[in-house]
C-alpha cells in the first residue's frame, strides 16, 4: 500500500474571483451545515433522525489592497458588502502529485466589512465573511 505523505500547504491553494487570481489572500474558510434533529417515537429510544435546512457560509481573509481593489474592480463604489451575488472557486492543487481539490462556493455575499489598523502595524488584514447558496466539489 502506497501512502502519500505530502499535505496541503497555503502555497497549494488558489482562490480565485471575479476571473482572477486573488494574490492578496491571507485565509479562507467555508463549511456547510444541516439542521439535523433525534425523533422520539414510542419507548425512550430515537426512532430517527429528521433533517431540516442546510446553510453555506464562510470567510476570506485578504489584505486591503486586495479588499480595495476587488471593490473597485466589481465597480460598485463604496462597499463591498454592496456586491452582486458571486462565484468564489477555492483550489487545493499541489505542486508535486495530482490529488487536486477544487470548490466552487455558489452565489456568495460578503455579509459585512470592518477595517482596522494599530500602531506600528506592517499591512492591514480585513476578514470578510459571506454566505452563500451552495458548495460544489468539482
Amino acid at each position: 500500500m502506497t501512502i502519500n505523505t505530502k499535505e496541503y500547504a497555503w502555497a497549494d491553494v488558489d482562490i480565485v474571483l471575479f476571473g482572477r487570481s486573488v494574490t492578496g489572500a491571507r485565509g479562507v474558510k467555508f463549511k456547510s451545515s444541516q439542521e439535523k434533529e433525534v425523533i422520539h417515537a414510542s419507548g425512550n429510544e430515537p426512532v430517527g433522525i429528521g433533517h431540516g435546512n442546510k446553510t453555506y457560509e464562510g470567510e476570506l481573509t485578504l489584505l486591503q489592497s486586495e479588499v480595495e481593489a476587488l471593490t473597485i474592480a466589481a465597480g460598485t463604489g463604496n462597499d463591498i458588502i454592496d456586491l452582486p451575488a458571486f462565484n468564489i472557486v477555492v483550489a487545493f492543487a499541489p505542486k508535486l502529485g495530482d490529488t487536486k481539490s477544487i470548490y466552487t462556493i455558489k452565489f456568495a455575499e460578503f455579509t459585512e466589512v470592518e477595517r482596522a489598523m494599530n500602531q506600528n502595524d506592517k499591512f492591514a488584514e480585513i476578514t470578510l465573511p459571506f454566505i452563500a447558496l451552495g458548495i460544489d466539489r468539482v
